[in-house]
């Protein structure tokens, strides 16, 4: 009995320490856990939700800037390689003085980029006819500040060819905004179908033939006159070259 017992205890004695071991806390630091990150949002075809932040991954080529100035809804100042430019967004366009919801755009594109560094990424033009730079931008985090202002209804799309690489992207966040009432969309007596203060817009900025009517009949309205050119032959039917 008593070989037994002594050919066991170094074995309970080594089982003891080894636990011991076990349940004593490490000095190595532990590996952090990896945080989720959010997918790059797929411009081609995106999935979209009003509740969502246009997050999207950066386009390479893109020039870090730092903005200087927010003159209005889709205007900015920047500081690029020392110099100041005066930045037109792409694809937006938001109220200008003295229409309804401009202090209301004006303020929403401060609150998102007022002296923060930016990045600028170009489609196919340099810059429009006044010599501005025009330009996607993006914040750090992926935040797309051109599609956040349509998103919340701040800006209504407009495409000047042949900067149309994000067009479909920007008519579906529009849609959404539309369909939700979300910002000027939550006021169509004071903003209308369309705006009609310039020429802002091709027949390619409407889904079909009754939205660009609508648009034309509007105009005529409130302007008197085919402010966008969308009735070719001037006879009152806008743009039969769409569904």
């Amino acid at each position: 009995m008593k070989k037994f017992t002594l050919f066991f205890l170094p074995i309970v004695a080594f089982l003891f320490v080894m636990g011991l071991t076990a349940c004593a806390p490490s000095d190595a630091p532990s590996r952090p856990e990896t945080a989720a990150t959010v997918g790059p949002v797929d411009l081609t075809n995106p999935t979209l939700s009003p509740s969502e932040p246009t997050i999207a991954s950066i386009p390479s080529g893109g020039q870090t800037a730092e903005v200087d100035y927010v003159y209005d809804g889709d205007t900015i100042d920047v500081i690029l390689d020392g110099r100041e430019y005066r930045l037109r967004y792409i694809g937006v366009d938001t109220p200008e003085r003295e229409e309804p919801f401009y202090q209301e755009a004006s303020d929403f594109n401060r609150e998102l980029v007022e002296g923060q560094a930016v990045i600028l990424v170009k489609d196919v033009s340099e810059t429009d006819q006044y010599g501005r730079l025009l330009r996607y931008v993006y914040l750090p985090d992926g935040t797309f500040v051109n599609a956040e202002i349509i998103r919340n209804g701040m800006g209504r799309l407009v495409t000047f060819p042949p900067d149309v690489a994000n067009t479909e992207y920007f008519r579906q966040l529009q849609e959404q905004a539309r369909e939700s009432s979300t910002g000027m969309w939550s006021r169509p007596d004071l903003v209308g179908p369309c705006d009609c203060d310039r020429n802002l817009y091709n027949c390619s900025d409407f889904q079909s033939r009754r939205e660009a009517q609508t648009c034309f009949d509007y105009c005529m309205e409130t302007v008197g006159e085919d402010v966008h050119k969308l009735s070719g032959r001037g006879d009152g039917v806008a743009c039969r070259s769409l569904p």
